[in-house]
């Protein structure tokens, strides 16, 4: 089983040992480049080289992540300054750095064997990314590995993520690409789809989103799942705003499906049970349960209101860990 490129650079952030094994390190930092401001918010892959990140405000980010945590005990850090991200770590060591002039976002794992990037990054009028170049790179005592290509990103005129598009170059396995399509009304994401393509062999997976206008308005987080359906599936990228804005309110359920041709495959919906917020209205965090009666709770903290972590025993944390990401990684292969 092969993982791309975004498994990789997610395996490195959550401190997936088995992954870190198969997959290889990124080297190269990430660029963004804005688009030209005569495109708009719609600019498909054009723009101007960027230099630095949009203040995340720019992006209907009211309140700044600096937390996030998708499973137990794990959480992942973010800072800022100006109002503009700086870089950030997971639990597992990795680090993630964001430089200026020209900006470039690089992620390190914990051991060092890993580095990815993106860079000469190109971005709209808003700040928002629209083309980078990536690369990874991964070695040990005993094998290595290395991987480059090209990103685009798309627009609507509000500035949500439309399109997803990389063509990608590995020096083992040779070259594969993906796609990831997203569509909205009134503020919201209404369906994301993931397409993988390697040696003509397609593999897609898709959500689709409900919500309730009259309650839980969104103040600045992502859905978890719109975080994973990108071939990224890196929450510093969304919560930096360079990815666009989110959804104007918390999705009610989410429906997740694997296809086979144009028949489903597999299928299984989540039901948004609870959602906290703070007394500032920043969102505290985002309870759902699926139709087997497991709890997902996605926490977010903020520096007025830092996680406060409820107790698990170590070995319940390390399995449901353990659960979400091979969940995960199962569908986010192919052969």
């Amino acid at each position: 089983m092969k993982t791309r490129l975004s498994n990789r650079f997610r395996a490195m952030s959550t401190g997936n040992l088995k992954w870190l094994c198969l997959g290889l390190c990124l080297t190269a930092g990430f660029t963004l480049s804005s688009c030209d401001d005569d495109e708009g918010e719609g600019g498909g892959g054009g723009g101007t080289p960027a230099q630095q990140p949009p203040k995340v405000a720019d992006a209907g980010i009211q309140f700044p992540v600096t937390q996030y945590s998708e499973y137990s005990s794990y959480v992942e850090t973010y800072t800022y300054a100006d109002g503009r991200i700086t870089g950030g770590s997971t639990p597992y060591g990795t680090q993630y750095s964001i430089t200026q002039n020209p900006l470039t976002l690089t992620s390190i794992s914990g051991s060092g064997s890993e580095t990815q990037s993106l860079y000469n990054i190109q971005s709209n009028g808003s700040g928002f990314m629209t083309y980078a170049q990536c690369s990874y790179s991964y070695s040990d005592s005993t094998a290595s590995d290395y991987e480059n290509g090209s990103i685009r990103w798309e627009y609507d005129a509000e500035g949500h993520l439309l399109k997803e598009s990389a063509s990608i170059t590995e020096s083992s396995d040779g070259p594969y690409s993906w796609t990831c399509t997203y569509t909205w009304q009134d503020g919201n994401l209404m369906t994301a789809e993931y397409s993988y393509n390697e040696d003509g062999d397609v593999w897609r997976t898709g959500c689709t989103f409900t919500y309730d206008t009259s309650k839980w308005s969104n103040t600045g987080v992502f859905p978890a799942h719109m975080i994973d359906i990108s071939g990224l599936e890196i929450p510093i990228l969304f919560y930096s705003g360079l990815l666009g804005r989110t959804t104007k309110n918390i999705p009610t359920s989410v429906t997740e499906s694997d296809y086979g041709g144009d028949s489903i495959t597999w299928s299984q919906t989540y039901i948004t049970t609870d959602v906290d917020y703070n007394d500032d209205t920043s969102v505290r965090y985002v309870e759902m349960e699926d139709e087997y009666g497991s709890v997902y709770t996605y926490r977010f903290g903020y520096d007025a209101y830092p996680i406060n972590m409820p107790s698990y025993s170590a070995a319940t944390a390390m399995q449901k860990g353990k659960a979400v990401r091979a969940m995960k990684k199962a569908r986010r292969t192919m052969k």
